[in-house]
């Protein structure tokens, strides 16, 4: 340093601040812990909406899982999965009630969201926990299993068990239903809206179930004779011998339930003077008599010529208690197709005959097989050797199911297919149990069209007294248009009917088979004379009827309010016969033509067609 330099006067310097004493150094780490505690915060509410998702997700594909288990009646893996599932959905509302959670629901547009997805997941654990826990306890003690007769008795304590979880089960899926449809997903994004309608779609497709479920459930204890002792008769019609509702009623048996102690009592045939009458035993609707030229409600066999099951077991019931002398609980009606099915998981079942019943071999042999082994000519001696196997068939088929191992499973199923087909029917005389049944959905009544539905009934009888429906098939061809300007829709049902039989075969036909009127009516052998009626909708108009192309003079009939079409037709053998309606509906408006047509041997096609206006426009 030189002297100048050390005379030099220093320069006065202020004390440098603090960084920490800066207000601008404050705001910096204000704003970057601002910006960090939001990241986190983001990254804290994100997580746990993304793990409220995969939760609730991980719930929705175990459920699949938990369907096909119970359709499988695999209840302890249904039970399994529903634990696994309940514990989804019971994390997910853990997680949406947390307090991150909660105070988020305050914010502006994802707010709304947050709190619709925390209600979406309160209801789905709602219905795990609330309804299918519950509903999964019931079927686990009423599984197939529980149909298995043990020395002649049914276990009846599962469905006694079972009603009030059923109850419970339909109460509480109405209460959360209610819950779901309060919730608001206005100005919430499309996935969370779509998925409220995902869930909905799932409670409505649930809903009507459960509900016939808790309908049912309190029916089957007092059936199965919980509370007194029951009695049945068993109607078993001959479709061979088509009538409106099936068949011909031939054959009966009695049996008796207690407490679910299951006894054959007898089998009765009719004919051979037993269940006939002078005149109606019970009153009929407005112009069912002229429709049926009085033969309906005095000779047990034409109690199926009206398509009514309640009409049929109630004139049954009746029959019964003057000619037997005893009251019944109820009357089931069964035919060979259905008893086919059931044989299905019986097994084959011998017969003293030395036939072997099956589930392929049973409608052959009891519906032809019987009339063409007994042939002597003598109508009287060939019915009493053909009743004496079909009763026998009927007392082994019983023996097998209320002793033998059984695939329960394939047991529901048969009795799905039959209750669905109308081969299966029941009729309660309790009136409670009726309306219950009523609530449920009859099968084998009139048919009866609502807002979005018409709905026709198209039915065949043979009018020969013979057993040839055996060798018949059956279609029907549904059409409708708008063609009118009053806006009444115009409608078009077509039967076709073929006879199946060679014409060279004709002769090898027993006389039980071709049945012993066909020659006063003036027909040829093998030819099939049927009656074919069409119920139309109430306050609807039967505007035409053609068969084989041909205009068909119809006389006006009715069923109480159904208009009817009744034509007689004959069909050749090898040949096929066209009977075709043409309707007005009664009021205007589109609805869908569906249409419930008899139980036959052969199933009836149904199928939809086109019409061309120009084919009814002046009609």
């Amino acid at each position: 340093m030189s002297a100048t330099d050390e005379l030099r006067p220093t320069a006065h310097r202020p004390p440098r601040k603090r960084l920490i004493r800066r207000w601008w150094f404050w705001l910096i780490v204000a704003v970057l812990l601002i910006v960090v505690a939001a990241g986190l915060y983001a990254w804290a509410l994100a997580s746990r909406v993304f793990e409220v998702k995969a939760e609730l997700e991980s719930a929705q594909s175990l459920a699949s899982d938990l369907k096909i288990q119970a359709s499988a009646f695999d209840m302890d893996g249904a039970m399994s999965t529903l634990d696994d599932v309940s514990a989804h959905t019971n994390r997910a509302v853990e997680i949406a009630d947390e307090p991150i959670w909660s105070f988020s629901e305050g914010l502006p547009v994802i707010g709304k969201n947050l709190i619709v997805v925390r209600q979406l997941a309160g209801v789905t654990d709602d219905l795990m926990v609330q309804v299918a826990t519950p509903l999964v306890a019931a079927v686990k003690n009423v599984d197939p299993a529980s149909l298995a007769i043990t020395d002649g008795a049914i276990d009846v304590s599962p469905f006694v068990g079972a009603v009030d979880a059923i109850a419970e089960a339909d109460a509480n899926l109405k209460d959360t239903a209610a819950t779901l449809d309060a919730i608001d997903t206005a100005d919430t994004v499309e996935q969370v809206s779509g998925a409220k309608t995902t869930l909905a779609g799932l409670v409505t497709s649930v809903a009507p179930l459960l509900e016939t479920a808790n309908n049912i459930a309190p029916l089957l204890p007092a059936t199965l004779g919980v509370d007194a002792p029951r009695r049945y008769v068993v109607m078993f019609q001959n479709n061979a011998e088509s009538r409106a509702l099936g068949g011909t009623a031939l054959s009966f048996a009695v049996i008796s339930i207690d407490n679910g102690k299951i006894i054959f009592d007898e089998t009765i045939p009719a004919g051979f003077k037993n269940f006939v009458t002078s005149t109606p035993v019970l009153p009929q609707p407005d112009g069912v008599a002229e429709l049926f030229n009085g033969e309906l409600g005095n000779f047990i066999p034409n109690n199926t010529l009206r398509p009514s099951f309640t009409t049929a077991a109630q004139l049954t019931q009746e029959m019964w208690k003057r000619d037997q002398g005893y009251a019944v609980d109820g009357v089931v009606s069964v035919d060979p197709v259905a008893l086919s099915y059931i044989l299905r998981a019986t097994g084959p079942i011998p017969l003293s005959t030395g036939d072997v019943l099956t589930s392929d071999s049973l409608v052959p042999l009891l519906l032809n097989g019987l009339y063409q082994r007994f042939n002597t000519k003598n109508a009287q001696k060939d019915n009493i050797a053909q009743d004496v196997v079909y009763s026998e068939a009927v007392d082994a088929t019983f023996t097998a199911l209320t002793t033998k191992p059984l695939d329960p499973t394939a047991l529901i199923d048969a009795l799905t297919q039959g209750w669905n087909e109308s081969r299966i029917m029941y009729w309660s005389a309790h009136e409670d149990e009726q309306a219950r049944l009523i609530n449920f959905g009859l099968n084998g009544e009139l048919p009866v069209s609502d807002e979005k539905t018409e709905r026709v009934g198209v039915y065949f009888a043979d009018n020969v007294g013979s057993k040839m429906n055996y060798y018949l098939n059956q279609s029907i061809e549904l059409s409708q248009a708008t063609c009118r300007g009053d806006g009444l829709e115009s409608y078009r049902v077509s039967a076709t009917l073929t006879n199946t039989m060679d014409p060279p075969f004709v002769k090898q036909l027993s006389t039980s088979i071709l049945g012993q009127q066909y020659w006063k009516m003036g027909l040829a052998k093998g030819v099939q004379r049927l009656v074919v009626m069409l119920y139309a909708p109430p306050g609807s108009q039967i505007a035409n009827v053609s068969v084989n192309g041909a205009p068909y003079a119809m006389p006006a009939h009715h069923d109480g309010d159904y208009p009817v079409g009744r034509v007689v037709v004959d069909v050749n053998p090898g040949a096929a016969a066209n009977v075709t309606y043409d309707l007005v509906a009664g009021t205007p408006g589109v609805r869908t033509l569906e249409a419930k047509s008899t139980p036959m041997v052969t199933p009836t096609a149904i199928a939809t067609v086109p019409l061309d206006c120009a084919t009814v426009a002046a009609k």
